[in-house]
This record gives C-alpha cells, structure tokens and sequence, in this order.
C-alpha cells in the first residue's frame, strides 16, 4: 500500500480556512474517494500543528460545502460530489464580499433572463398565486420594517425575496438551474449587504411588476419587468 502524502504543518498560520484549503489539498493528492475516511481530529490536529477547535471550525465548513461528513462514532467521511458542493469551492474562492455580491448578481441576472421565457410558459395559476403572496409579504414587511429596526423582519423580507424567484422557476424543467438558484439565495443569507428602505421599496415594486404582467398575460411586459427588476439599481437590492 502506497504511503499517503502528509499535511503541512500550519502551526504559525492558525486561520480556518487554511486549514480548509490544506485538508482539500490532502483530499487531492492522496486520490480519496467518496466513502474514505480522513485521519481523525487528534491526527489532523497533530499533522497541522493547529487547535481541535480551529480544524473543527475548517470541518464545519467542509461539511456546509457537502466536502466531507462528520458522525460521531463513524469519522469524517468524504461526500459525493455535488452541485452545492462545486459552487461553494467557486465562492470560498472569493474572499472581497463586495465582489462575491457583484458577481452573484451578475450570474443570476444572465441565468434568470435567459430563462424567463421558460419561467413565464411555466407559471400555472396556483404558482401565480403564490407569487402574488410573496409579494405582498414584501410589501406588507416593508410598511413594519420603516416603523421598527428590528432585524426579524428583515431576515423575513429577504425570505419572501429568495421564495419568489424559487417559485419563478419551480415548474422549468432544469435541475440544474433551480439548484443553482437555490444556492445564490443560500448564499445571500449568509453575505446579504446591508441595503436601505429605498431600496427595499424598489425591490416591492419590481415583483408587483413581474406579477402584474404574468396577471395580464403579457410576455414582452413580463420581460421588460425582469430587465427592469436587474438593470435598476443593480447591486443595490
């Protein structure tokens, strides 16, 4: 049996996300497959020359990117590979947050308009409705968010956000774009911008717009809704 290659000894550089890096790298060269093991947490920790909890801080973030899984008893597992898995090794990659936002935008912005014939040949009563919900949560959210500053209902606003574009193109028949769309949003919980009333009350408007459209059957104002949602105050969502 071949000797498996080590691990540099991160003793002076302790930061968890070199950890990450150098745990993917060891994952790489020793040629481990979904089902293998890692070296335990006392062995890592020995061969990385950092703290249990600055490599359990790395695991965990292997595991939100679907890398490895970690169960008492059994070890740290690697996972098969998966869409999450591939966006969240392109998004650990981008360390300015500002530039992770733009560049979000940007994906989403070529992806949604690309579909938006798809989505709106799709959308059946039932999902018009439930658009029309979301919507008006915003809406109704917007109205409490500018008489309180707690952020309860901020975090509600963005969910009603991310709910309506789920719903968009739920029916298109892409496994791939919906997973995609679903980790964009993922990923906006955890590196949302912080954003202003006036934007919030842009952002009501622009799915009243897309519903209103739908409502009156009319594809070419539909369209003109969706460039209208990404092509006005871009990035200031």
């Amino acid at each position: 049996m071949a000797k498996a290659n080590g691990m540099k000894n991160l003793k002076s550089r302790k930061l968890y996300l070199q950890v990450y890096d150098e745990i993917k790298s060891y994952i790489e060269k020793n040629h481990l497959m979904p089902g293998d093991k890692l070296p335990s947490e006392m062995k890592m920790c020995e061969m990385l020359g950092v703290s249990r909890n600055v490599l359990r801080e790395a695991i965990k973030s292997l595991e939100i990117t679907g890398t490895v899984c970690s169960t008492p008893g059994v070890g740290i597992v690697i996972q098969e590979f998966n869409t999450d898995f591939f966006l969240s090794n392109l998004i650990y990659s981008i360390s300015d947050e500002d530039q992770l936002h733009k560049e979000i935008e940007e994906l989403r912005r070529v992806l949604e308009l690309g579909f938006a014939k798809d989505a709106y040949e799709s959308i059946t009563p039932e999902s018009l409705e439930s658009l029309t919900k979301e919507a008006k949560t915003m809406e109704s959210l917007f109205v409490q968010i500018k008489q309180s500053r707690s952020s309860v209902y901020g975090a509600r606003f963005a969910e009603a956000d991310a709910s309506f574009h789920k719903i968009l193109f739920q029916a298109v028949d892409n496994h791939l774009l919906k997973s995609i769309i679903e980790f964009f949003w993922a990923c906006d919980r955890y590196y949302k911008v912080k954003t202003t009333h006036s934007n919030m009350e842009l952002t009501v408007e622009k799915h009243l717009r897309i519903c209103n459209a739908i409502k009156a059957r009319d594809y070419q104002k539909y369209y003109d809704a969706m460039q209208f949602h990404f092509n006005v105050g871009y990035f200031k969502r």
